[in-house]
């Protein structure tokens, strides 16, 4: 888990407990007192209870004080039930805490050392309830959306913390809108006032904001596929009169078209997170359950299919007192269930229409589908998963802390390879120069056409590439491309294939058998139009003009007579390598790379044979030639 992650996940925690001391001051189980300290006004609470119980042992205290003052630690159900004089509380409140005869609460709060007050009221806060789940999803979803962004962490909080900045989140994981949103408005997270989210798509004018007063610092919101009920003019000018009222405006989406492009353009700060792979289960685990918890991720032989999981998922899956072993369980029938849905393209949300439904009311249903989140969010509130498009996520194997200590697969080791070899090795130099700002993305070669005959280990070189770099492999194949059939599905899932690799970025994107695209065909040749769509879809994704960067595309065929000349034209798949079949010499460093020892014995036994023979066929001939003379 990376530093920023930690950070956020200390901010919840630090919630938490605040929330928790809060709710045991109301309740009368902790004194206040606000004092001030170079200028800053603080709350200084003290117990209110006899500490003598707790013994020094902070698992068993912390065990006590939840069995014993489980309900102060929660929200009192009336505040006219309370009463607290003077910031400090009252021991009428809790006359079952001091046994007869004992002095009163303040006197046995002054008396206490000043360390075991402390103590006692850092319990109280561990003590209660803990970040919520989706919270901690949402909040590592935006670690990792962070991590993602060229913009320094500081410049980002600088940015935040203007006047009216405009924000844009983006994360193709369903159910990161309302994640994303309850964590903003999260009261203690973010620094400051209370964030007071105001619907931009719902107001009655375009020039006012109806915000609530007094219920903290209101910003204006636009969460998902409801932004395209405004045209593009009624758009900008609520976008505009916000900004005048210096009105901060959020953008939330799981899918990147969703957020307009007046928005997109003016962002101070634009986020993109990734799918929920095996590396954020880790991070979910190492946060819930510490160590013992990435022990029990290697019972999920199928972890690596973990980006077919929402956040809803997640929250059903880590549940307050399951185990980590049970959570793995969940998660794998969570995914697996996911994954034959996905396959299967079944929709348990969507209605079928009605046979009396006439033309006009089935176009408003298509345009309305039309508008429906990448979530699936219809009218009727259910939740329709978008499908995967069946690309396999490869996450790279770790390298260890010694230099021969490193993954089993990787390009520096691999033999028979030649100018491909070469081309991987400049692209990791070149990869470390860009993630130190040295290099810019379009000077490096990140577009490969690699060929040869069948056998030769094309797909074998893309698992080594993703070790080497160090980034996720995001392999796919054109077979898996045609599989729907129809047109539109075919072509939404290459799109779909591309935004998975760019939600990963820096990632290698490996498309297998790339001439199953073929050529562009004459108009009056049968399916022409068809096939003349998949090319031109492969031309536009493989093009400058879509955002490629942090993308590494590899192409591998068999055939490269049979592609289309503009795909493997400059800007496209540009770099072409061939992989011949291996020579001798190649074969026998593959054998030794495999076999190791064991090869290396071989042929020591091998020469001592081949020595063995020769000297008995030297005597042969000498006893021969004796008998010869004689």
């Amino acid at each position: 888990m990376n530093k920023l992650a930690r950070l956020l996940l200390r901010r919840l925690d630090r919630v938490a407990r605040r929330e928790a001391q809060r709710n045991a001051h109301a309740n009368g189980l902790l004194s206040l007192k606000i004092v001030e300290v170079d200028g800053h006004i603080l709350r200084r609470y003290g117990p209110a209870f006899d500490t003598e119980r707790m013994g020094g042992d902070r698992d068993r205290d912390l065990a006590w004080i939840r069995r014993t003052f489980a309900a102060y630690l929660l929200p009192p159900p009336q505040q006219s039930d309370i009463v607290v004089t003077e910031g400090k509380a009252s021991t009428a409140f809790l006359p079952s805490l001091y046994r007869p005869g004992q002095a009163t609460a303040e006197d046995h709060a002054a008396a206490v050392d000043h360390r075991r007050r402390a103590y006692a009221v850092g319990l109280v806060g561990r003590a209660g309830r803990a970040p919520l789940v989706s919270n901690v999803v949402a909040a590592l979803v935006l670690a990792r959306a962070i991590e993602n962004t060229r913009m320094p962490l500081a410049r980002i909080i600088q940015t935040i913390a203007m006047a009216a900045p405009v924000v844009c989140l983006h994360a193709p994981v369903p159910g990161f809108e309302r994640a994303i949103r309850r964590l903003i408005e999260l009261p203690g997270f973010l620094p400051g006032a209370v964030p007071n989210g105001i619907d931009g798509d719902y107001v009655y004018d375009d020039g006012s904001f109806a915000a609530a007063d007094g219920t903290g610092r209101p910003y204006i919101q636009f969460i998902g596929g409801s932004v395209h009920r405004l045209t593009g003019a009624t758009l900008q000018r609520r976008l505009v009169n916000a900004l005048t009222r210096d009105y901060p405006v959020v953008a939330i989406s799981e899918t990147a078209r969703h957020i307009p492009s007046e928005i997109s353009i003016a962002a101070d700060v634009a986020l993109v997170g990734g799918f929920l792979d095996y590396p954020f289960i880790s991070m979910m685990l190492e946060a819930m359950y510490g160590d013992t918890g990435l022990a029990a991720l290697t019972r999920w032989t199928n972890a690596y299919d973990a980006h077919y999981l929402t956040i809803d998922d997640v929250v059903l899956a880590f549940r307050p007192g399951r185990g980590a072993s049970e959570v793995i369980d969940v998660l794998a029938s969570l995914t697996e269930r996911n994954r034959v849905a996905a396959r299967d393209g079944d929709d348990d949300d969507e209605e079928p229409p009605s046979k009396a439904t006439t033309k006009s009311s089935k176009s408003k249903q298509d345009g309305a589908a039309a508008e429906k989140s990448s979530s699936g969010k219809d009218s009727g509130g259910g939740w329709k998963r978008e499908k995967p498009s069946g690309a396999e996520v490869i996450q790279p194997e770790p390298w260890g802390p010694g230099e021969d200590d490193r993954p089993s697969l990787v390009v520096e080791t691999l033999s028979g390879y030649g100018k491909a070899k070469t081309w991987a090795l400049d692209l990791k130099a070149d990869l470390a120069d860009h993630r130190a700002g040295s290099l810019a993305w379009s000077d490096m070669s990140t577009k490969l056409l690699l060929y040869g005959p069948p056998g030769t280990g094309k797909t074998t070189f893309a698992r080594a590439l993703c070790n080497s770099l160090q980034v996720p492999l995001v392999a796919t194949s054109v077979s898996t491309w045609l599989q729907g059939g129809h047109l539109n599905d075919v072509i939404a899932k290459m799109d779909k294939t591309f935004a998975e690799a760019r939600a990963l970025a820096p990632c290698i994107l490996f498309i297998d058998e790339i001439d199953g695209i073929g050529k562009r065909q004459p108009a009056e040749r049968e399916y022409a139009d068809y096939w003349n769509t998949v090319v031109n879809k492969a031309l536009e994704l493989l093009d400058g003009a879509v955002k490629s960067e942090g993308l590494i595309i590899v192409g591998a065929t068999n055939r490269p007579d049979q592609i289309d000349d503009a795909i493997k034209r400059s800007g496209r798949l540009e770099t072409h390598i061939e992989i011949p079949m291996p020579d001798i010499a190649t074969l026998a460093a593959i054998f030794m790379h495999h076999l190791g020892d064991d090869a290396a014995l071989l042929v020591r036994e091998a020469g001592s044979d081949s020595v063995g023979v020769t000297q008995t066929d030297n005597e042969d001939d000498r006893m021969a030639g004796e008998g010869t003379a004689q």
